[in-house]
């Protein structure tokens, strides 16, 4: 079939799908022949004409068209004779008729431009910024993919200076862009303020400009998307972009390769907002992901959930968090874990568009708090709460520890252990050392799940202790411990073993 397309407005302007004319055709003939009138403008226009013998799964609008001409998608049933009829031929007086250069047409529309990226094919990553100087109408045009509810070809812009995301294509602005129903396109005017932007657009491994497996768009040169001032007028706001502008995160740890734990302490001065966003791997659980603790009761005070996330671009288990979070004056430890594979530049299905993000990346909600917020290495840090530590326990180890209470004393006891059919093979305890007695064991049935293989286990509570002396203890079998896992480690791998501390 084919189709009329105007250069200036990107509208179609003929369409033998939707050509009264020729339905009746349509719905009772294989190959058929057609010719009509119309009446056009003076003015640009584009002609295409389009055929697949493949892609009858993916086809919205014209399911009749592929079991009555095409066949069932089934190539076969046309033979080589019918295959070379298949043709369009437009014409017109030839004073008025002039053939021009299409590509030419285009490109000189795509110049004229804010940001054009084109004639976009299968894996490609575009990025570029501008600023406007002042509140500026632009109109943005956007063709991408969906597929299953998923965006696979797509653009999205962020505001330079806060890093929020500020425009999308998405289930609420998106339209039919003509062909296989999973062509999407967003045709609409925003308001943008003064400020500095960056635009990206990123395709998957499949479906794009010169390389469709479902019928195209009607629009296929403009593959991609493309950014104008809605008034020539507004053009003045358009200046280069400021580079004074970019907010850079207070913490950064991305691009993570496999097999990686990686970590950075940040002291907050006062209670304040943060922006975290987060990139990881998981289908029905996570296993590449980021999560923050308190830095003196080493509680989890946010961590990356499966539930929480949307699809991040590419293979589906790449998925995405943002969310800006209320955190109380302290210390805190910001982690990342990958498993042992997917991961940068080590990716063994399709990677996320936003590959060298891979990580955790925490920016102040508000500029002025950059000021409050001090960074440290955790291996240095060393909580005034700690009562005692017995942690990075290996295997077939017996340790203990020896402390003294001045007074009664509320401590809080994180023992990380290892159970076996709901017993604990690596656990601690403490001891009163002046009556022997047994004040404290790490039960199975008061522990939870502390991430990683089902069989690590945590607990996180509180207790009270007497004026006195005590010692605290950490046992371990001969598998499974620090540096020597046998299956997944715990989250907080590090602190394996007991930490005690005093509960304020």
């Amino acid at each position: 079939y084919g189709w009329i397309l105007s250069s200036d407005t990107r509208e179609v302007v003929w369409h033998l799908l939707k050509s009264s004319k020729q339905r009746k055709k349509l719905r009772r003939e294989r190959i058929f022949d057609f010719e009509e009138k119309i009446d056009l403008e003076k003015g640009d226009y584009e002609i295409y004409y389009t055929g697949v013998f493949n892609g009858g799964n993916n086809i919205e609008d014209f399911g009749d068209l592929v079991k009555k001409v095409f066949g069932l998608g089934n190539e076969k049933n046309i033979d080589r004779r019918d295959r070379r009829r298949l043709q369009m031929l437009v014409s017109g007086p030839e004073s008025v008729m002039i053939k021009n250069d299409g590509d030419k047409e285009v490109d000189l529309l795509s110049d004229q431009a804010i940001i054009s990226f084109i004639k976009v094919r299968n894996e490609e990553n575009f990025k570029q910024g501008f600023s406007l100087k002042e509140d500026t109408e632009l109109r943005i045009f956007d063709q991408g993919e969906i597929s299953n509810g998923n965006f696979y070809d797509y653009a999205w812009i962020y505001d330079a200076k806060t890093n929020r995301k500020v425009w999308d294509i998405n289930r609420d602005n998106i339209s039919h862009a003509g062909g296989g129903k999973k062509n999407i396109m967003a045709d609409e005017t925003v308001l943008l303020p003064a400020g500095s932007y960056y635009v990206f657009y990123v395709t998957d491994n499949s479906h794009s400009f010169r390389g469709w497996n479902v019928f195209p768009p009607n629009d296929p040169q403009f593959w991609g998307i493309t950014i104008w001032t809605a008034s020539d007028k507004d053009r003045k706001n358009v200046i280069p972009f400021r580079d004074v502008d970019i907010v850079e995160p207070v913490v950064e740890l991305t691009r993570i390769r496999t097999n990686e734990r990686v970590s950075q302490g940040i002291t907050l001065k006062k209670s304040m907002d943060l922006r975290i966003f987060c990139l990881g791997e998981g289908t029905s659980r996570l296993v590449d992901y980021g999560w923050i603790f308190n830095g003196d009761t080493r509680e989890t005070v946010w961590k990356m959930r499966r539930r929480d996330t949307d699809h991040a671009g590419g293979a589906e288990k790449n998925r995405m968090i943002t969310e800006t979070v209320n955190f109380e004056k302290g210390n805190y430890i910001v982690n990342y874990t990958t498993d042992n594979s997917h991961s940068y530049r080590d990716w063994n299905s399709t990677p996320p568009f936003e590959q060298e993000k891979w990580g955790i990346s925490i920016w102040t909600e508000y500029e002025n708090d950059r000021d409050d917020i001090e960074l440290f290495d955790e291996r240095d840090f060393k909580s005034e709460s700690i009562i005692e530590a017995i942690v990075r326990v290996r295997d077939d180890e017996y340790r203990r520890k020896s402390f003294r209470l001045r007074k009664r004393t509320k401590v809080r006891i994180i023992a990380i252990g290892e159970a076996s059919r709901s017993r604990m093979v690596d656990y601690g305890w403490i001891k009163d050392n002046d009556s022997g007695e047994t004040v404290w064991e790490m039960k199975y049935r008061r522990t939870e799940h502390a991430g990683g293989a089902t069989k690590n286990r945590i607990f996180n509570d509180t207790i009270s202790l007497q004026k006195g002396d005590y010692t605290v203890y950490f046992e371990t079998d001969d598998s499974h411990s620090f540096r020597n896992w046998n299956s997944e480690p715990p989250t907080d791998k590090d602190r394996y073993g007991i930490t005690l501390l005093k509960e304020k």
